[in-house]
């Protein structure tokens, strides 16, 4: 399998957990399409090619959905992921253990159809191995706001009891999305770790989704990890610099602010979107067959291979 030639090669191929791909989302729409074969066809060769062997396979909700669409996309994804020879669908910790497979946890980012009853609706999340969740994308829903929206909302009473239940099942808050008033009630309600699947420092590249250097402090303190985001407008605002070079330095100043073990991979690869998809990413890392350009650009910024093994696997592997 892929560890094995990953050990020897050590920095020319170095294996990979991404936290934060739409996978979830281009499966179900693709299928409704009338499409076969969608992981083989959009999916399976850019993660070898890139030695992807873990991944946050995200139902992605934009706002408007209920909460029967958002049924149909997780069992999309458990129907796919179960059937697939190359994949194994991570519901417990031995599944990591696993060779010769992707490894894919089924993640939900924005739960806007969650909300008439709460605490139902998260068991169903459970049951069906949902194992992530944000509680919002970038819009206003019954539980919390996205970041571009009243900055002055926290979370709701069911947002409230939302963090609650996600804690329960042990199902890890993701505060990619969520504006900071949000944000600040999670991490001081959640009792479990908190993470950011997809964002970078907003010290080195002032966009409101990237975290400020309190919320990357306090996201260490919960025992959570911050994902790197290769999506350009969060990298730079240079466009010329939007690359994987700018974005390792991300990754050194989030791990010399909180340490190392903070740090991991969430590219947010949207190369199978179609249409601004490719063109929404860094230039030399458009999909997840580039991910080893991070690699290599991470050892220019002075971290060892021990510590890259970390951020680019390790670190994700031992949260889960």
């Amino acid at each position: 399998g892929y560890s094995g030639q990953w050990r020897n090669c050590r920095l020319i191929l170095m294996k990979a957990f991404d936290m934060h791909d739409d996978m979830g989302t281009n499966l179900y729409h693709r299928f409704l399409n009338g499409e076969k074969d969608v992981f083989k066809k959009y999916h399976l060769d850019d993660l070898k090619k890139g030695e992807v062997e873990g991944v946050f396979c995200a139902c992605f909700f934009r706002g408007d959905e209920s909460y029967a669409d958002m049924q149909k996309m997780i069992l999309h994804a458990n129907e796919v992921l179960d059937t697939e020879e190359t994949t194994v669908k991570v519901t417990k910790k031995e599944d990591l253990d696993i060779s010769n497979k992707i490894h894919a946890v089924i993640s939900v980012e924005g739960m806007c159809g969650i909300g008439e009853n709460v605490e139902e609706e998260i068991d169903w999340l459970y049951e069906h191995n949902v194992k992530v969740a944000s509680l919002v994308w970038n819009e206003s829903n019954q539980l919390a706001d996205g970041w571009p929206n009243n900055p002055l909302r926290g979370l709701s009473d069911k947002g409230i009891k939302a963090v609650e239940k996600l804690n329960e099942h042990n199902i890890i808050i993701d505060v990619s999305h969520i504006n900071e008033a949000g944000f600040w009630d999670i991490v001081r309600l959640s009792d479990k770790p908190v993470i950011a699947t997809h964002s970078n420092a907003r010290s080195l590249c002032n966009h409101q989704r990237n975290l400020t250097d309190q919320q990357i402090r306090a996201i260490a303190l919960k025992g959570g990890l911050i994902g790197l985001n290769a999506a350009r407008h969060f990298i730079s605002e240079d466009e010329d610099s939007c690359n994987a070079a700018t974005l390792a330095k991300h990754g050194r100043y989030i791990a010399d602010l909180v340490g190392v073990e903070h740090l991991a991979f969430g590219f947010d690869y949207m190369n199978f979107l179609g249409g601004y998809g490719a063109d929404s990413m860094a230039d030399d890392l458009k999909s997840a067959d580039d991910t080893q350009n991070l690699v290599k650009a991470l050892k220019t910024e002075n971290f060892s291979d021990e510590e890259i093994e970390m951020i680019a696997y390790g670190n994700v592997e031992n949260l889960l």
